[in-house]
C-alpha cells in the first residue's frame, strides 16, 4: 500500500455516493493492476464494490458505476464486484503469493471450475475471453486468496466491455462458478471484473 491508501479509499466512497443511488459499499484493495493510459500502461489500485443484497437487478447500474469511477478516482483503474456479503473492514493485508505448488493448484482448480461452467452453459463462443486470476487478498481469512473472473466482450481486443450478468452471463452459471471456486481450499472470495477497456486491460497483471 502507498501512503495515500486511506485518502484514495475516502475518494472512492465519495465517488460512489455521487455517481449512484445504489447502497454500494466500496473497498480499496491493497493490490495494484495494470491499466491502459493513453498509449502506455499504468499500475493503479483495484477496487471492489459490494451490496448488502443480491445484485441481480442492479447489474446494469453497477457496470455503469464501474465505467465512471476511474475517471473520478484517478488511482483506481479496475473495478470488481465482490460476490457474497460485504467484508467487515477494508482489507489491508495480502497473502504472500509466488509461483509455488499451492497457489498454482488453487488457480488451476478455479480456472477449471470456470471453464467447465462455460462449456456446460455453451458460452465459449459468445464470450470473447474469460481470464481467471488469483489475487493475494484473503478478506480476513488467514492465508486466504481470492479469484477474479473477467468475462469479456470485444471484437478487436483494443476496446471492450464486461459481460452483463443476466444477459451475457446467466445468473445460474455465475453462481455455479462461485460455488465451485469457493469449494477450493484456501479460496476466500470470488470477484467479477466489471471494468471496461480502457482503462482496464483485458487480462490482469
Amino acid at each position: 500500500m502507498t501512503d495515500d491508501f486511506d485518502a484514495v479509499q475516502a475518494r472512492l466512497v465519495a465517488a460512489c455516493a455521487e455517481c449512484s443511488t445504489l447502497p454500494v459499499q466500496p473497498f480499496l484493495l491493497p493490490v495494484r493492476t495494470v491499466g491502459v493510459q493513453g498509449d502506455g500502461r499504468s499500475y493503479s489500485y483495484l477496487a471492489a464494490l459490494t451490496l448488502p443484497h443480491a445484485p441481480d437487478d442492479a447489474w446494469p447500474q453497477l457496470l455503469e458505476l464501474a465505467k465512471q469511477l476511474p475517471g473520478r478516482v484517478h488511482k483506481v483503474n479496475r473495478i470488481v464486484f465482490l460476490l457474497g456479503p460485504p467484508p467487515a473492514a477494508v482489507p489491508r493485508e495480502i497473502t504472500p503469493t509466488r509461483l509455488t505448488a499451492a497457489p498454482l493448484a488453487q488457480l488451476r482448480a478455479a480456472d477449471r471450475a470456470v471453464n467447465d461452467a462455460l462449456f456446460e452453459w455453451k458460452l465459449t463462443r459468445s464470450l470473447a475471453q474469460v481470464p481467471v486470476t488469483l489475487f493475494p487478498v484473503g478478506f480476513g481469512v488467514a492465508g486466504g486468496r481470492s479469484v477474479g473472473i473477467r468475462a469479456f466482450l470485444t471484437r478487436d481486443f483494443m476496446t471492450g466491455s464486461p459481460a452483463l450478468p443476466g444477459k451475457d452471463l446467466p445468473f445460474a452459471c455465475l453462481q455455479q462458478m462461485v460455488e465451485r471456486i469457493t469449494a477450493v481450499e484456501g479460496i476466500a472470495r470470488v470477484a467479477l471484473d466489471i471494468s471496461p477497456k480502457p482503462p482496464a486491460t483485458t487480462e490482469w497483471e
